[in-house]
């Protein structure tokens, strides 16, 4: 019997501009390819949920963010491992997004993220905003 591992950490975050949030989509040739996405990433070792996120936001878009309140956790499993997703709402302080890791980006009323392809883990969230 295969011994379950411990979920892998992830953190992502809701940018808001207006009534619109901030959408990310894989490049084609990633794990879950061309699904659309919260940007964020894995928590490292010795981390907050908020150093991860603000850090990987730096990486991923070159924006420093101050990340707000604790939206949602979800724990979503795929065949080959389990991931625990904690989404926090984020204000950008500074710089202009810039993709680094991603094929797309959109802003998008909450209405309109059900015409977007999201991964399982995403899908609490996006139900969420939808009901705000």
């Amino acid at each position: 019997m295969m011994e379950e591992s411990a979920p892998i950490l992830v953190v992502a975050g809701v940018i808001a501009d207006g009534q619109r949030v901030l959408i990310t989509q894989r490049y084609d040739q990633d794990n879950e390819a061309g699904l659309w996405e919260f940007p964020g990433g894995k928590v490292e070792e010795g981390e907050t949920d908020q150093e991860a996120l603000a850090r990987e936001l730096i990486e991923e878009l070159s924006v420093e963010v101050k990340v707000g309140d604790f939206l949602l956790e979800t724990l979503h499993h795929y065949p080959n491992k389990s991931i625990l997703l904690r989404s926090y709402s984020c204000e950008v302080l500074k710089g202009d997004v810039t993709l680094h890791c991603h094929q797309a980006m959109a802003w998008v009323s909450p209405e309109a993220l059900s015409r977007y392809t999201f991964s399982g883990a995403d899908k609490p969230l996006v139900r969420q905003l939808q009901q705000q």
